[in-house]
């Protein structure tokens, strides 16, 4: 695909989509289609969740002045507004409160047994109700998943796609009246690239974030092998 950069090892190749550790891109002027947008959608809702909760929700905005207000609430240069649609990812910190539903029909699937069920249902109360936080991360972290997916799925479509997570979240939730329990997870601009060839930066060695056993411990060092 021509918006994949391409990094090859030894082993393997690995590609991924463009503006995923390379400079923010600019897009063309070029419009994505409603059922092509549509088909991405599908994509990102295959995503893996915390018993299909799916705690992600979506806002589309092609709206010009939407976008330049966008782009005006992020913490860094990001040229936001030049993206035909931009996607706000929000991330429900109440989607756990679903899981009964979500539990009959793992059960009606026969995915589960009813035990399991009620078991589960156990679970993730005790869970959610300990604190409010585990519903934050929770919905945080599969809401990423979520865009990650879409991101791989834009590349798929031929399409440039990066996410900006620095932005003012109050100015985004008051513009676009978001509800109190939902987290505003990233910002996704979705287009056709204006230009080819925007510049790499540069990234750590795998090797520099992995630990072993323990935090701070580095594979292969004689105190990681006692």
């Amino acid at each position: 695909m021509r918006d994949f950069a391409v990094a090859e090892d030894r082993q393997f190749h690995l590609r991924v989509p463009m503006g995923v550790g390379a400079a923010f891109p600019r897009f063309s002027a070029r419009e994505i289609t409603e059922d092509r947008l549509g088909r991405l959608m599908e994509v990102a809702g295959l995503a893996p969740s915390n018993w299909n909760l799916q705690p992600w929700r979506w806002i589309v905005v092609r709206e010009g002045a939407a976008k330049l207000y966008l782009e005006a609430a992020t913490c860094t240069k990001v040229p936001l507004s030049s993206a035909p649609v931009i996607l706000i990812c929000l991330a429900d910190t109440l989607a756990w409160k679903s899981a009964p539903l979500r539990l009959q029909e793992m059960i009606a699937s026969r995915k589960i047994s009813v035990e399991e069920g009620r078991e589960a249902l156990r679970r993730v109360r005790e869970y959610y109700s300990s604190s409010p936080d585990a519903g934050k991360r929770a919905a945080l972290a599969n809401a990423f998943v979520a865009a990650h997916q879409l991101l791989l799925g834009a590349a798929e479509f031929d399409l440039s796609a990066y996410w900006v997570t620095e932005f003012d979240e109050n100015k985004v939730r008051t513009y676009f009246h978001i509800p109190d329990h939902f987290l505003v997870a990233t910002l996704l601009a979705i287009g056709y690239r204006d230009t080819e060839g925007a510049p790499e930066v540069s990234r750590n060695s795998p090797r520099a974030s992995i630990y072993s056993e323990k935090f701070g411990e580095v594979p292969g060092s004689a105190s990681s092998r006692r």
